[in-house]
């Protein structure tokens, strides 16, 4: 009987660069793909939470103090005496509202990391605009803080707090989508090197100025560290020491490819104590604003494009300004609608674009708030009626969407110029935009009573 010849290796794909080329296609469509369904889903995700904000805040805000309409009687110097209905059960009120607090943050907390996740998945060109490299931190941080933490790993970095504003010494210009890849890469880099020697262990975020043209981002571990041989070579395509099927080893080059696009470079070092430190440092706002024409506002959301500002709304002596909400979530309808009302705006809420289009026929409106992705007419459809049957209306819309992250939604914002909220937003942000297109669109316009 003949012997059967010898099976054949299997071929390494990766071992030719055509091979590895054909590896680096699919794994860009299978990112697409997963892209497509992030998007999808943190869409779905972002209107409860959107409804959970705004509920949170509209409660907060007109939560009652002394000397305001509804305070408790005798209420203490602190403001938080509790009325006696509550003192009976044992519940003062200011166990209420730091309850409520506690709702809000983790809600907020939910929208970055969904945010975030959408961040690290989406593909496409870079968006250069003013940015915060705080903000990139934050983000960065809320979304694999949990992972490191399932790893038996500590993670040490700095806290921003968006409603304080970040330092303006953490600005610069770039794209803070890219930026988080590159920080999300160096996390989970140091997260594999210290699993697979030990086990556990730490990382540290670190971030500050580096006088005044640079601003410094470190990401420190006390890992295995990186040999010096090997500390230029990481940065090259295709190079790995992890074992074959666990790295393409494009990481590290896609991110140094990201910092240099920048303006910046990304350098690796041994921490003194054991580990690897690596550095991204990247030009300040001041330096690139000296480098070239500035071509954007000092508002870190404002893009590069720059469209006229529309007419302000024009209204009666003291009349209270009437918005437009549209959205087919009935929670976003309702809590922002109160929080609208309870400022003294006069408010008219619908759930679809069509809903809406037969108001606008029969009615006047300073302000329109529409959601993006909603069932029938889409949010892009109906502008491209408003565009052309009522210019003037218009000019006077704001876009909401959990979805800001797909092409086609960033390309209709760019070519539209209407100001965007991603959802869950915050109710202080909106009033801020609609002061932007309407100057009396304040909170203290014409305030009402709840």
């Amino acid at each position: 009987m003949a012997q059967s010849a010898p099976a054949l290796p299997a071929p390494d794909a990766a071992a030719s660069p055509e091979g590895a080329v054909l590896l680096d296609s699919i794994q860009q469509d299978k990112l697409s793909l997963i892209g497509h369904m992030a998007s999808s889903i943190a869409h779905e995700l972002s209107n409860p939470l959107a409804t959970i904000v705004a509920t949170a805040q509209a409660i907060i805000s007109f939560w009652p103090r002394p000397g305001m309409p509804g305070a408790p009687v005798g209420a203490g110097r602190d403001g938080w005496s509790a009325p006696p209905e509550f003192l009976a059960q044992g519940v003062p009120l200011r166990q209420l509202r730091e309850d409520l607090e506690l709702i809000l943050e983790e809600a907020r907390r939910a929208g970055d990391i969904v945010h975030g996740l959408l961040a690290s998945a989406r593909m496409g060109p870079p968006e250069w605009r003013i940015c915060s490299v705080a903000d990139v931190v934050r983000r960065t941080v809320a979304l694999c803080r949990h992972h490191l933490k399932l790893h038996n790993i500590a993670l040490q970095a700095p806290y921003f707090d968006p409603h304080d504003g970040y330092p303006l010494w953490s600005r610069i210009r770039g794209d803070g989508n890219q930026l988080q890849q590159v920080l999300l890469n160096l996390l989970i880099n140091a997260q594999q090197a210290i699993t697979a020697q030990r086990g556990y262990g730490a990382v540290r975020v670190t971030l500050a100025p580096d006088g005044a043209d640079r601003v410094l981002l470190s990401v420190e571990d006390d890992g295995p560290g990186v040999p010096e041989a090997d500390r230029e070579a990481i940065f090259r395509p295709f190079f790995t020491t992890k074992p074959a099927g666990q790295g393409t080893g494009l990481g590290l080059s896609i991110s140094a490819e990201i910092v240099r696009t920048h303006g910046g470079r990304i350098i690796v070092d041994s921490h003194p104590r054991g580990g690897a430190v690596f550095r991204i440092e990247l030009p300040s706002l001041a330096a690139s604003d000296r480098a070239r024409e500035p071509q954007v506002s000092a508002d870190p959301a404002t893009p590069l494009t720059e469209f006229p500002a529309p007419a302000p709304a024009s209204q009666g002596e003291g009349a209270p300004l009437r918005v437009l909400l549209v959205d087919d979530e009935a929670g976003i309808r309702r809590s922002v609608g109160r929080f609208l009302r309870r400022h003294g705006y006069q408010v008219t809420d619908v759930a679809t674009a069509e809903a809406a289009l037969t108001a606008i026929e029969h009615g006047t409106y300073d302000l329109v708030v529409s959601d993006l992705r909603m069932p029938g007419l889409s949010g892009e459809e109906f502008y491209a009626h408003l565009t052309e049957h009522h210019p003037e209306v218009a000019q006077r819309v704001v876009f909401t969407s959990g979805d800001m992250v797909r092409e086609e939604t960033r390309l209709f914002l760019a070519a539209s110029g209407r100001p965007a909220l991603q959802k869950p937003y915050e109710l202080s942000e909106l009033i801020r935009v609609f002061a932007g297109i309407c100057p009396a669109a304040g909170p203290s316009h014409k305030r009402a009573t709840a």
